[in-house]
């Protein structure tokens, strides 16, 4: 097709209203985040949380456990966005800016959704958890809910500052199945995730 035809075929396409059934401008998104009913479960949210992120090929892990984790892991550096996990012996605490050096980002989730287990990560913590090849996540027990409608409902009070220029929803670690459909893992994030209560 030479320039003046997809010019002209553009134009009039360009010239045609809006097709029936297309509502423009669109309507304003509801007032609340619906609900959605997940099947019944009888298990704990700790425990539906940690079936989940072990089905994505993450871990929930206790403190006592995490130290033979990071070895099993060879980490030998991390960065950490607070102090709520306490770094085990051996590893040396790099400073936040050196991200990508470290073998592990120790950070604390928002909130945490257990049909799904995810993680939502700030966009202050987002280097912590997606450079170094393994991400230490801390997961508040008050902040842990069933759906991930119930984070979207609850955002003004994970944000109270308002909402952030960015923040993540993370669900075990890094895939892809860019090239002919094969999942790779650790690609765009982290090779490993492990969480933990506190």
């Amino acid at each position: 097709m030479n320039r003046e035809a997809f010019l002209a075929r553009l134009e009039s396409l360009l010239a045609d209203p809006a097709p029936p059934g297309v509502a423009h401008p669109p309507a304003p998104p509801p007032v609340t985040v619906p609900r959605v009913d997940y099947p019944p479960d009888p298990r704990s949210l700790e425990e539906r949380f940690a079936a989940e992120l072990e089905a994505v090929r993450g871990r929930v892990a206790t403190l006592d456990e995490l130290p033979a984790l990071l070895a099993e892991l060879e980490v030998r550096t991390a960065v950490m966005t607070d102090d709520r996990i306490p770094l085990p012996d051996g590893i040396e605490r790099l400073p936040l800016e050196d991200a990508e050096r470290a073998d592990a980002g120790f950070t604390t989730a928002r909130a945490a959704c257990a049909v799904t287990g995810t993680v939502v990560v700030a966009d202050e913590f987002r280097l912590a958890s997606l450079l170094p090849r393994v991400h230490v996540v801390a997961v508040p027990r008050e902040r842990l809910v069933e759906t991930p409608g119930d984070i979207l409902r609850d955002l003004p009070s994970l944000f109270p500052d308002g909402l952030p220029s960015a923040f993540a929803l993370e669900s075990g670690p890094s895939r892809s199945a860019d090239i002919a459909g094969e999942v790779v893992y650790g690609v765009h994030g982290p090779l490993a995730v492990i969480a933990l209560f506190v």
